[in-house]
């Protein structure tokens, strides 16, 4: 039998086999496979744990990923931006050196392409083959409470991924280099870390720290009772030559925040809010951001649920008052109002109700509305994940625009994945008054990990 035909073996014996194993986390570096040293390892699971002598092992993971995009009116067509239809190409391949119970060394390339693209590529479409993440791995302590993270790795504080996230949905991961420490009991995880975002540059194993940032802060979260969590968190972010509106200047501003989130009976709910405090070239930061919201799940076929969430983040009512008071989300999930990056939190004021179904374990349905305006008419509309709509404070009307939205996702095996999206967006006054016009926009993913 040829290689490709024992690899295709290999997979389809693993497609049904997996069915009973976890599934694959949000950061991959976040997986474990040691308790298949006493398992039958059949399919990919001879990947998942290699011996290599006494109680080490490796594991050896990836991801292959299709995006494919179609809009017909890129950042609302303002300027006239074109129609533009296209793909976007991922390809991952990991190594995890578990030497024993204390150290571990993980490594991740990562290889990616834009196809077919009219407008410029967006620095998280292309790159060449480079390293994703990198790091070693020290548990200090015997009962293994501690853990220090040295090198390139990717952080997410909250299942939200609100203002630091892995950025999943565009075609490059982000990822920082630099030191984490978590210190894991049971009910309650600590972080402290201090990181460099890493640049990307496109070309072959060239990507370096952004030395003109810094990002660093603490972020505890705990378990008040069985369905109640609190996360609180201080944050800190400098960046050197920032720019908001036409001044240029170093920012220096500190995040404060808290995480609730729960469920009792059929309701869940979450609420999480921050504050910002600091200063950007001699002025003084004041703005806040944060989200509420909830749903309730029926006790029917399909399992219903009508949720409702309210997002907001403060403007800038007035440039020449010495205070900033445009939001920074930081490091924003891409996807968290849509995958169109027409929606920021920076300025912002929007509601959101929504009915999901999940036909199966397996299928999960969505239809929503988002309807969104700007917080101040004083401060610019704003794209993903915090840029300024060009021409967008010729008005100071507050009516950004609304949009309905249809999301499906099919996990049609441990290892495969699909999802679609689809949005139509009416504009209002303020991104009229810019030139901007309605627009469609059709998102498909297809991705298979190992």
């Amino acid at each position: 039998m040829n290689l490709a035909a024992t690899a295709l073996v290999a997979i389809l014996a693993s497609a049904s086999a997996a069915q009973a194993a976890e599934a694959f986390k949000p950061i991959r570096s976040d997986e474990t496979y040691a308790y298949l040293a006493a398992a039958d390892r059949t399919g990919l699971d001879v990947l998942r744990y290699i011996p290599v002598g006494g109680d080490a092992y490796l594991t050896l993971g990836g991801e292959a990923r299709l995006r494919i995009d179609a809009i017909d009116a890129p950042r609302f067509g303002v300027a006239g931006e074109p129609a533009d239809t296209y793909g976007l190409v991922r390809g991952l391949f990991s190594a995890d050196l578990h030497l024993n119970d204390r150290v571990r060394v993980y490594g991740e390339l990562g290889w990616h392409r834009d196809v077919g693209k009219s407008d410029a590529p967006a620095l998280t479409d292309r790159d060449g083959l480079d390293a994703q993440v990198g790091f070693i791995d020290v548990t200090p302590d015997a009962d293994r409470l501690w853990r220090l993270r040295l090198g390139r790795q990717e952080l997410m504080l909250s299942p939200t991924q609100r203002f630091v996230s892995v950025r999943e949905g565009p075609n490059i991961r982000q990822s920082f280099d630099g030191l984490r420490v978590t210190r894991q009991t049971k009910g309650l995880r600590l972080d402290a870390f201090y990181v460099t975002p890493v640049t990307i540059a496109r070309g072959a194993f060239n990507d370096p720290s952004n030395r003109a940032q810094h990002f660093y802060g603490v972020y505890a979260a705990g378990r008040l009772a069985s369905h109640l969590n609190l996360d609180v968190y201080a944050l800190e972010l400098e960046r050197d030559g920032a720019r908001f509106g036409a001044v240029t200047g170093d920012e220096r501003r500190r995040s404060l925040g808290a995480r609730l989130a729960g469920q009792v009976g059929a309701i869940d709910f979450e609420a999480e809010g921050m504050i910002q405090r600091g200063g950007f070239a001699g002025q003084r930061i004041r703005a806040w951001g944060g989200s509420v919201g909830g749903g309730y799940t029926l006790a029917a076929p399909w399992k219903p649920r009508i949720g409702l969430r309210l997002d907001a983040g403060s403007g800038d009512k007035d440039p020449n008052d010495g205070r900033l008071q445009t939001f920074n989300p930081l490091f924003p999930k891409g996807a968290y109002f849509n995958e169109s990056s027409l929606t920021s939190w920076s300025n912002l004021m929007a509601i959101r109700p929504s009915l999901g179904l999940s036909p199966t374990e397996a299928i999960s349905l969505e239809v929503s509305y988002l309807d969104r305006a700007r917080q101040t008419g004083g401060d610019a509309v704003y794209l993903q994940p915090s840029v300024v709509l060009p021409g967008s404070l010729a008005s100071r009307a507050k009516a950004v625009g609304h949009a309905l939205q249809a999301d499906a996702s099919w996990q049609v095996t441990r290892n495969v994945k699909l999802q679609v999206e689809a949005l139509h967006q009416e504009v209002d006054a303020a991104v009229k008054a810019a030139g901007g016009r309605d627009g469609d926009f059709v998102m498909a993913i297809v991705q298979y990990r190992f």
